[in-house]
């Protein structure tokens, strides 16, 4: 399974990166193989693993301050061929023109 997730931790100030790079540091933890990027972060697991991420992110985020945490979690459960990140790339990189 392939997630992509963000966190806005609420009542901490307009700055949100300390937040965001614990959340970062708790998925590193985990062993998930993972891509930061810009507007979240990928996931690559089973559906209780992400779970158990984005839940000891969400607590992290809380117990750093935060009143309130919005997430934001996307799943792609693709049950008929293996998925990955890296393959979902590959597969836009062949289509894209050379021009």
């Amino acid at each position: 399974m392939i997630a992509t997730v963000s966190f806005v931790p609420l009542g901490v100030g307009s700055s949100l990166s300390t937040y965001v790079a614990k959340a970062v540091d708790v998925i590193r933890a985990s062993g998930l193989k993972h891509e930061f990027h810009s507007m979240g972060t990928n996931l690559e697991g089973d559906f209780d693993q992400i779970i158990s991420v984005v839940k000891a992110c969400d607590e992290a985020l809380v117990d750093m301050g935060a009143s309130r945490v919005l997430i934001r979690l996307s799943l792609d459960d693709r049950r008929d061929k293996d998925s990955s990140m890296e393959g979902k790339k590959q597969s836009v990189r062949s289509k894209l023109s050379q021009g």
